[in-house]
């Protein structure tokens, strides 16, 4: 049994989609930072929440919308991390990929040009992604895509769509914009990829890549195992506004609430 916590305080700005006292589920925006960083010291989501320290099981990207995960204890953060979870993301990529379903690998290890950035590197660690093509535009240009993360790697979904050719829209880091700076030795596009990749830089892409402020990427889907209960909980948020809005000028069909397909899904974790 957990001891007493902290009473979770309410902020307008934070939209609660789970609570008891081991965690708490935000549907977090774009643009809000989960925790405080060397960047971002103070009005993060957990300062937002309660005074004393929580602890974040799932980190977003600061762009990136949907399902955040905190624990109001260390033992509930330890056992979430200890024991499998499945998170399904949903993003809107350039192009197509091919086959429509599968597996995305490349191992992932820190860029020597930025403390950000990540690249794709042989030597580093491990990194898989399932995924599956959930809706296209009438011309093939542009798809939404249901992405399940059996690693976590740092910028993992971003980094592994544009080392496959189809970068996310709007991604200001792994995205159509930077393929004109990017060269095969950087390890950010697969070398056989690169010049098909680097061909998507039209004016009518980049057009439309700016029709989102940051990279189209959403989490949609968490289930975890709850250390008390020893049942499974599933928490679900519907892609954000501005993702729905660049659905619809890209005429990607988007049916709500989304349906994630039954092959990133299983009865337990």
């Amino acid at each position: 049994e957990p001891q007493d916590t902290e009473a979770i305080r309410q902020d307008l700005d934070l939209d609660i989609v789970y609570l008891d006292d081991w965690y708490v589920g935000i549907n977090k925006k774009a643009g809000q930072v989960v925790h405080p960083t060397i960047t971002h010291s103070v009005g993060t989501i957990t300062d937002k929440l309660a005074i004393t320290p929580l602890h974040p099981v799932i980190r977003l990207d600061r762009e990136t919308s949907g399902i955040l995960l905190i624990a109001r204890l260390s033992f509930a953060h330890y056992y979430a991390v200890s024991h499998p979870m499945q998170k399904i993301y949903l993003g809107v990529v350039h192009g197509r990929f091919q086959p429509s379903g599968g597996v995305l690998t490349g191992a992932i290890t820190r860029s020597e040009d930025t403390f950000m950035r990540r690249r794709i590197d042989p030597e580093g660690k491990e990194a898989k992604t399932i995924f599956e093509e959930i809706a296209v535009s009438p011309d093939g240009a542009y798809s939404l895509v249901a992405f399940k993360l059996v690693t976590g790697r740092t910028h993992q979904i971003r980094l592994h769509c544009l080392w496959h050719g189809h970068p996310l829209l709007g991604d200001s880091m792994y995205g159509l914009p930077q393929l004109e700076n990017i060269a095969e030795s950087q390890d950010y596009v697969r070398p056989d990829l690169l010049a098909q990749t680097k061909a998507l830089i039209t004016s009518d892409r980049l057009e439309k890549d700016s029709l989102i402020s940051r990279q189209a990427l959403h989490a949609a889907f968490l289930k975890f195992r709850h250390p008390q209960s020893q049942q499974y909980i599933e928490l679900e948020a519907e892609p954000a506004l501005d993702l729905r809005n660049l659905l619809a000028e890209l005429e990607i069909p988007l049916d709500l609430p989304v349906s994630i397909p039954k092959s990133l899904l299983t009865a337990d974790c």
